[in-house]
């Protein structure tokens, strides 16, 4: 059974060596985010991440085996969407670093993650779930509209660290 929880400053060490697993284990995928240890996602995102109370984990049998950043802040290039709900950043969740270990894939992991986070948006007044996906990123921009996730635009981000990027964004109004 996966048991979903805030991240906390003990938890550091496995939710790196967590990221570090999936971007093994994704490298080789037609489907990849394009994760590259040291470039992205970076350490000092996910450490932050954590210190903020932003960063959940799925946990089984004492095991990191999902992660996730849920917060307020939009990514790069979202200041130029034109977003389906109009409401301010604290009014909207932003979904980022979504990784679920290979080893437990085809479990509904991400799913579960998926109704938590919208249990969560819930209950506290969220009206708005959007995110970015790499446009190579197909199996999991299935799983997003599957959730009623609805394309919005598409931007191009050039990241200095990672070069020009194209991304498929996505908003569930809730």
């Amino acid at each position: 059974m996966l048991n979903i929880r805030k991240a906390n400053i003990n938890d550091t060490k496995q939710v790196l060596k967590h990221y570090s697993t999936v971007i093994d284990q994704i490298q080789n995928y037609e489907s990849n985010p394009e994760w590259i240890h040291g470039i992205y996602p970076k350490e000092e995102k996910i450490i932050e991440s954590i210190e903020t109370g932003e960063l959940y984990l799925g946990i089984i049998n004492s095991k990191v085996v999902s992660s996730m950043v849920l917060d307020h802040n939009p990514n790069q290039g979202f200041e130029e969407i034109n977003w389906n709900v109009n409401c301010d950043e604290k009014s909207a969740y932003y979904i980022h670093l979504v990784a679920v270990n290979q080893n437990y894939k085809n479990r509904g992991i991400a799913k579960e993650m998926l109704r938590y986070t919208f249990n969560n948006a819930k209950n506290n007044d969220i009206k708005s779930i959007r995110l970015s996906l790499n446009r190579k990123n197909l199996v999991i921009e299935k799983l997003y509209t599957q959730f009623e996730f609805k394309y919005v635009d598409a931007i191009e981000v050039n990241d200095k660290d990672r070069g020009l990027k194209f991304f498929n964004v996505y908003e569930k109004v809730i």
